[in-house]
């Protein structure tokens, strides 16, 4: 046993991380002498949890069964949003609601998600009270000291983290540090809390020094001298005939194996969704993803070697947490496209970029309402961020990982959102009010950023991530999953984590 001995530590045993990260996780914790809890989502996962004799839990709980029929599980209870929001200590819950994306968006209406709400204000509620008391059920019952989640993405996330820091309980998630290669751990949904965040104060306050700073420095330079791409980033590779045929007998193969084995991922809540695909959506997402990427692919882009003097504002891949976790208030990206056009001083423009993720999944008409809105001109998603950045003037985005790009050319950088990894570079200006938006913009265009200060505080915020992240292929992990031997130094980053918070 060890120095964890009868902590009590509730899982969000999640999706494909479950069994990739998660259920590796439980069985070092339990052989520390951990007592367990764990919290599901997708009906599948919470199968397999139940079904394992390997992790011995103390008290499960089905997301996904609760989603289903909230009302069912609320069993008569009731509880008033002022009632959730005071115990959340929050002024409002429906920011947070806006990440419940099979909700608020619907599948069944449009490839990929149509902007259109898919359960009723009324059906929203309910579920709300019910993740409501499953988290009392949690802390009432089972009294976790710590909470680990795969990272901050819905409204279960937000509503325990917001619930436990009240309570005084750490909850933690990997998040990416904006360095290749590292993740951070982060205790906030926000991103801005925890050792990092800490660690970049002290060194930017002189209260400390780190001995990752000529490493920092290197990093930086090797970045000036050759762009470096998130790790997470998918390379387009030619598929071989092979792999071509495979893709265009897919929806025939789904199709069959849905008659033949039902899929067990069914919400009866929000009904179709990716992860219960009939046939006919087969059919329909097969076939809008050709046909979309076709448009992108031969889509009249305004010509990037014209444009002169001009701001960036890279469009995020949506729904996703950074978005619709982080900066739920620009989650509309034509509408906060067109107010930031409108706000431009002199003669710039606003270029946008299609996020390459994205690319097959928004429809045409995504395309032409931003290539037809003024002062805004669309740009082939194919030219590389390198060249878009090195000629910008500034970034305007609600938050990504642009942003910290632009910090390694001396960009400035206006940030919408509430994305705390990131507001701490050196580069970047948080403004959320619209309506002073230009001011804003005229200001920030004259900074000084070639200064020894600023390559300070950026070799502070790269150092910082050396001095308390780690270096490990997290995300790949997640997706396709590794052996536990090499799963090690993951484990070790955590413990050292977890035995940090609770001794």
């Amino acid at each position: 046993m060890g120095n964890l001995t009868g902590k009590k530590i509730l899982i969000f045993q999640q999706r494909r991380w479950a069994g990739n990260i998660g259920h590796f996780l439980a069985k070092k914790l339990q052989a520390e002498g951990c007592q367990l809890a764990a919290l599901t989502f997708k009906n599948t996962t919470h199968e397999f949890i139940c079904k394992q004799t390997e992790v011995k839990y103390d008290l499960i709980l089905n997301n996904d069964e609760v989603m289903s029929r909230p009302r069912d599980y609320l069993q008569g209870d009731s509880h008033s949003l002022a009632e959730i929001c005071d115990a959340l200590g929050v002024d409002s819950i429906w920011p947070a609601v806006y990440t419940l994306r099979n909700h608020v968006k619907s599948y069944k209406d449009k490839y990929y998600y149509g902007f259109k709400q898919n359960v009723p204000d009324e059906g929203i509620i309910d579920y709300v009270m019910a993740v409501y008391k499953y988290i009392n059920v949690f802390f009432d019952k089972f009294k976790p000291d710590l909470i680990i989640a795969p990272n901050f993405v819905a409204l279960p996330h937000v509503m325990f983290n917001l619930f436990a820091q009240k309570q005084g309980v750490p909850m933690i998630a990997v998040t990416d540090s904006k360095v290749s290669g590292y993740c951070v751990f982060s205790q906030s949904y926000q991103d801005n809390k925890g050792a990092f965040y800490e660690r970049v104060d002290a060194l930017n306050n002189g209260q400390a020094e780190s001995s990752n700073k000529d490493k920092a420095k290197q990093y930086i330079k090797d970045f000036r001298e050759q762009f470096k791409k998130p790790v997470y980033t998918k390379n387009e590779t030619q598929k071989t005939l092979i792999q071509k045929i495979r893709h265009e007998l897919s929806p025939f193969y789904h199709s069959l194996r849905w008659y033949v084995n039902p899929p067990k991922n069914f919400i009866a809540s929000t009904g179709i969704s990716l992860d219960y695909r009939p046939p006919r959506i087969l059919f329909r997402d097969h076939y809008c993803q050709k046909r979309y990427r076709k448009f992108a692919a031969n889509f009249n882009y305004h010509p990037f070697d014209k444009i002169k003097q001009y701001v960036y504002f890279p469009l995020q891949f949506q729904p996703e947490e950074a978005i619709d976790v982080a900066a739920p208030y620009f989650s509309n990206q034509i509408e906060t496209a067109r107010q930031i056009a409108m706000s431009l001083p002199d003669d710039y423009t606003l270029i946008v970029k299609e996020h390459p993720h994205m690319v097959g999944l928004r429809p045409p008409s995504y395309l032409e309402k931003v290539t037809r809105t003024p002062n805004v001109k669309l740009i082939d998603y194919r030219i590389p961020s390198e060249a878009v950045l090195r000629k910008a003037d500034l970034v305007v985005s609600p938050n990504s990982t642009t942003i910290a790009e632009a910090a390694y050319y001396n960009k400035p950088v206006i940030q919408l959102g509430d994305l705390g990894t990131t507001l701490k570079l050196p580069n970047v200006v948080k403004h959320t009010n619209m309506t002073t938006l230009a001011n804003k913009i005229k200001e920030v265009l004259k900074f000084n950023l070639n200064t020894a200060e600023y390559e300070r505080r950026l070799e502070n915020f790269v150092a910082a991530v050396y001095d308390t992240g780690f270096d490990f292929d997290y995300y790949k992990t997640w997706e396709q999953g590794r052996g536990d031997k090499s799963l090690e130094p993951l484990w070790q980053a955590y413990k050292k984590e977890i035995e940090n918070l609770l001794n």
